[in-house]
């Protein structure tokens, strides 16, 4: 399209994209590799890129561009209306905060990732507490500021899974905990006879980097475009084009911890990678939600990773990185890995059980926003609810309300998403099967292009060209349902 006002849209765009991705690049930085003296100023570098982002998005002529390309009417092509689709949501949302507000959430946001991280390690709570106060009140004036119909919290998720309300999440996750509780309380006795401890040997940390790229690089992930390093919490990174980046911490006794870790931030990265390149900097370009993008981390991690065929394939491999492992058998790996307990850690828990770990966070994020529960009271009332969830006594912060960065990154609203993909995950997964059934044998080969394959066309490849509800029901024929995910963890865990 040449439409003058449109080329404006994609050019401001790209100016946009290149403070975002400098943003985006400082923050793998400070979660990886920045001294801790660096910290400071790193604060007011991310507050001075995000705050130039938004005032180059919400000056007054962007609105007067897509006001202009929506009163032309002559926009017919699909990635042309989805791209103003998503500036008009986004540009209506953004007017709403100053540049000021921005710079200053920036500002707290980094100071409060590094504060969390001081915290958990020493696990103290109080270093961190006063962040969390500011991190709150930031996220309840972003709710008033972008307005809600019934609950504040409607406002903030609405950023992470376009369309989704807390009173629906609420419903969902209502009809789940009481299977999920069942579920996980069958398979957690199915499980009693096999040993949490039968992996527990040690495990070079060189050679499970050398273990999980091989794996990685197998899936399909593109080391030419990205790498592997070491964090306090994993994550994955679409830095730009040919950049993208994934974290995992290692368990010098556990070599399941990183490689786990990897396989889940792998599914991250070969989304990103499978955008259309193209488009980036459009809205058309981007990754549409998180629960989308949660469905393909929680795909690759579990119905791929944790399966059977997985272990029939990998296992050979396996005992020449590790020497160790040639006095388990592959059928000992296979029972540890589908082995289900109820655990403190969500990064670390098995499908069974981790579903009951995000109902708790969203439980709790509903409460922190509403201001019926204070900061102060949090890890009470995470350890009463850890408690009434798991029946497990929480021993300390750093295992309890202080082992995920969601926060200190300002993202609540985010945790729903992660039961949300895992609903996607296994209704894409079934989907997939059905439609190329050779899957399955190219899966016990050790080979994964037809998965990959299947994934690009129907998911990576369409960016936001549809919303989440509308894109997973043209990949699968149906809208979003929980049954496949519970007739997922039925078949494999009871």
């Amino acid at each position: 399209m040449d439409f003058p006002s449109y080329q404006n849209l994609i050019q401001r765009s790209k100016e946009i994209a290149l403070y975002s991705s400098t943003s985006a690049l400082l923050g793998w930085d400070q979660e990886t590799c920045i001294p801790k003296k660096g910290l400071n100023y790193r604060a007011e570098q991310c507050a001075f890129l995000g705050g130039k982002a938004h005032s180059l998005f919400t000056d007054p002529q962007v609105g007067d561009w897509i006001s202009c390309c929506e009163n032309e009417g002559s926009f017919a092509d699909p990635v042309e209306l989805a791209n103003l689709r998503e500036w008009r949501w986004s540009y209506d949302r953004a007017v709403k905060l100053s540049p000021e507000f921005i710079e200053d959430a920036e500002r707290v946001r980094s100071h409060a990732m590094s504060a969390w991280a001081e915290s958990r390690k020493t696990n103290d709570f109080n270093i961190f507490a006063p962040h969390l106060e500011k991190i709150i009140k930031i996220n309840q004036m972003k709710a008033e500021s972008y307005g809600y119909s019934e609950h504040p919290y409607d406002a903030l998720i609405e950023g992470y899974e376009r369309g989704s309300k807390t009173k629906n999440i609420k419903q969902l996750f209502d009809r789940l905990k009481p299977e999920l509780r069942e579920i996980g309380q069958a398979a957690a006795r199915k499980s009693e006879n096999n040993s949490s401890q039968i992996l527990k040997a040690n495990y070079p940390i060189n050679a499970q980097k050398e273990f999980n790229y091989e794996i990685a690089e197998s899936f399909g992930f593109d080391f030419e475009g990205g790498r592997i390093d070491e964090a306090v919490h994993p994550f994955c990174s679409g830095i730009a084009p040919g950049d993208t980046r994934l974290t995992t911490r290692y368990d010098i006794e556990d070599f399941s911890s990183s490689l786990y870790g990897v396989l889940h931030e792998v599914g991250h990265g070969l989304y990103e990678q499978g955008l259309p390149v193209e488009k980036f900097a459009t809205p058309s370009g981007n990754s549409i939600s998180l629960g989308i993008h949660e469905s393909q981390s929680r795909l690759w991690e579990n119905h791929v990773g944790r399966a059977p065929s997985f272990w029939n394939f990998w296992y050979p491999k396996a005992t020449k990185y590790f020497p160790s492992l040639e006095n388990i058998s592959r059928e000992e790996i296979i029972y540890s890995t589908l082995r289900s307990e109820p655990s403190f850690i969500r990064v670390e828990a098995d499908e069974a059980t981790y579903d009951l770990h995000i109902i708790l966070r969203f439980e709790i994020e509903k409460e922190l926003i509403s201001g019926d529960l204070k900061v102060a009271d949090l890890p009470e009332c995470w350890n009463a609810k850890f408690k009434e969830f798991f029946g497990l006594c929480v021993e300390n912060d750093a295992d309890g309300c202080l082992q995920d960065i969601h926060w200190s990154m300002g993202a609540l609203g985010y945790f729903p998403t992660y039961t949300i993909g895992n609903l996607g995950a296994a209704q894409l997964y079934s989907k997939a099967i059905e439609d190329e059934p050779e899957i399955l044998t190219e899966l016990n080969e050790g080979k994964y292009t037809k998965l990959l394959d299947w994934l690009r066309i129907n998911i990576h490849s369409k960016g936001s060209l549809l919303l989440p509800d509308d894109l997973i029901k043209e990949a699968t024929g149906e809208n979003l349902s929980e049954s496949h995910h519970l007739e997922h963890l039925k078949r494999r865990y009871l």
